[in-house]
């Protein structure tokens, strides 16, 4: 069996963020495993993951040594995904939230302290925490079946795009212009960190400073891949690409929502 870390080329898998779309992701590695041969390990010596394509990107490093084992984790996983598996949705959570933001708007954050967010996503934690072994993702890179994965997180304090990555031990922590690469032993607060969307979910501290959704600050998704080695680039994208057509009289602009504003983010 040939290890991945000694593959030539280089190949590498990008998957950016996208929210609930990041399932179209799966559809596509489904199509790459139905290619490869049965217990063929992971082809992608590098994996860097944005948001949603973050858990996806994880999931694959633990289980790199059988890619279809991993790629039919992800199917499942995605599959039995339910609001209340990602955020607290029972009435008195719900009242709790409301109430809290309401009376801090309208006094200032005098009665009670500043909200964290909208949602409380510790069911999503809980989950990741059941499902994903982290420290395989070392033992993946210590049989060669990997050389590096990143999980990319917007730094509020910094405003840098920050790529957290484990690999080999060849890798180096990298900076440039508004956008890091820090070499680390990849945890949940990184996941968490990542999928983190801003006012609705809570903002995550790794280290001195806090984290937020992964594709807030990331103007170069393909930097981290590069970085890391790879000359061959496999992005899955999961934005509309259809043409956009101009705004016309006939067809006036609604106020956006502000799940469409969060969806914009």
């Amino acid at each position: 069996m040939t290890a991945t870390g000694d593959a030539k080329p280089k190949a590498a898998l990008v998957l950016p963020g996208g929210g609930a779309r990041g399932a179209f992701q799966v559809g596509v590695l489904k199509a790459i495993a139905e290619l490869s041969r049965r217990g063929s390990p992971n082809p992608f010596a590098v994996i860097s993951g944005t948001s949603a394509g973050a858990i996806n990107s994880v999931v694959l490093a633990t289980k790199a040594r059988r890619f279809r084992v991993a790629v039919a984790e992800l199917e499942r996983v995605w599959g039995n995904f339910r609001c209340h598996d990602v955020y607290r949705t029972d009435n008195l959570t719900m009242l709790k939230s409301s109430l809290h933001w309401l009376v801090a708007i309208v006094f200032g954050g005098l009665l009670v302290g500043t909200p964290k967010s909208l949602l409380d996503n510790s069911p999503l934690r809980a989950l990741l925490s059941r499902n994903i072994r982290f420290p395989r993702i070392q033992q993946a890179l210590d049989d060669g079946f990997l050389d590096a994965v990143t999980v990319t997180a917007a730094g509020y304090a910094s405003a840098r795009s920050t790529s957290f990555f484990q690999a080999a031990e060849n890798h180096m922590s990298w900076a440039r212009t508004r956008r890091i690469g820090m070499r680390t032993e990849l945890h949940l607060d990184h996941l968490m960190a990542s999928i983190a969307v801003p006012m609705i979910f809570p903002p995550v501290r790794i280290g001195g400073e806090y984290f937020g959704d992964g594709a807030m600050r990331q103007a170069t998704p393909l930097s981290p891949a590069i970085h890391l080695g790879a000359d061959r680039i496999l992005v899955v994208g999961v934005r509309d690409e259809t043409a956009d057509s101009p705004p016309t009289p006939e067809r006036p602009q609604a106020r956006p929502s502000f799940a469409h504003i969060a969806g914009y983010m």
